[in-house]
């Protein structure tokens, strides 16, 4: 018949099902390539063509058939939808960098493919573009201290203080390298407590939890604002507004902490009226300012 392949859609990293059947029944190597090329595809999570989509030539690869003068490029469209599967799906066989042990050919030096026994593989000297690889025998240079990483430059350690992750907001802490490593030290913050935003909150794991940031996230933007009055009833200590539990008795809030139990937020104001919207039913586990 007129079919030359078959693929599933979107099970590039499933074993069972990341595979292709396509028949070579043309003397134009190129007529090959690119039918192995669309089934890939189709395992990628790419469909067919529509009229819609365009690319650099008459037919695209993911055209609906297999055209006398086969494509070597993908369409737009192609592409949008490869990028979803990236996103969406988030293939693991993709994203993740695969181990050494991963590939089950013998290693072969100058396949740009590092495998066991190899420190690095830049493919052939001619074409070898990596400073740090000796690409005759696919190991590193003997003065080479790392060959990646952010605290890594010209195959050598960046020199130590210099910023490799920098503070994102008021809570957190730049980051910068030890000059004995090529990776950036682990991402740390400021200590609980540390006041932020010019004094309107204090640092909690990281972040700065002010009251009104806090109801934007739970409400949206259409939040009024935060009427302080609002955590007086964490003072109650009845079912819903309290500030701990101790052997099931719930604890109202002292005055000075009276923030730490449940968060208020105000939605609307009419005349002198406060309305305080609890951001958890009475039923919920009260998680205070979060």
């Amino acid at each position: 018949g007129s079919t030359v392949g078959l693929a599933y859609i979107g099970t590039m990293c499933q074993s069972k099902y990341s595979t292709a059947v396509v028949q070579d029944l043309s003397p134009t190597n190129l007529l090959a390539a690119t039918a192995v090329a669309h089934e890939m595809g189709h395992n990628l999570g790419i469909r067919h063509d529509t009229s819609f989509c365009t690319c650099h030539a008459n037919s695209c690869i993911m055209a609906a058939y297999l055209s006398n003068q086969p494509s070597k490029y993908f369409s737009n469209c192609s592409e949008i939808q490869y990028e979803r599967f990236l996103t969406q799906r988030n293939p693991h066989c993709i994203i993740n960098k695969p181990l050494r042990t991963d590939i089950v050919s013998p290693p072969v030096c100058g396949n740009e493919l590092l495998e066991v026994g190899e420190e690095c593989d830049c493919g052939s000297p001619a074409n070898c573009r990596d400073p740090c690889c000796d690409a005759a025998l696919c190991k590193l240079h003997s003065w080479v201290e790392c060959e990646s990483g952010v605290c890594c430059d010209q195959c050598r350690f960046k020199r130590a203080g210099t910023v490799c992750r920098p503070a994102r907001d008021d809570c957190d802490m730049a980051e910068s390298c030890t000059g004995q490593s090529s990776e950036c030290p682990v991402d740390n913050f400021h200590e609980n407590g540390q006041p932020c935003l010019h004094n309107l909150g204090y640092c909690y794991n990281g972040k700065c939890p002010i009251t009104l940031y806090q109801c934007i996230a739970f409400l949206g933007k259409n939040v009024v604002g935060v009427d302080e009055s609002c955590f007086q009833h964490n003072r109650l200590g009845n079912s819903y507004a309290y500030c701990r539990k101790e052997n099931g008795i719930k604890i109202p809030c002292a005055p000075e902490d009276e923030k730490c139990g449940r968060l208020y937020c105000s939605y609307n104001s009419f005349g002198n009226h406060i309305s305080c919207l609890p951001c958890y039913r009475a039923d919920e586990e009260d998680k205070g300012m979060v």
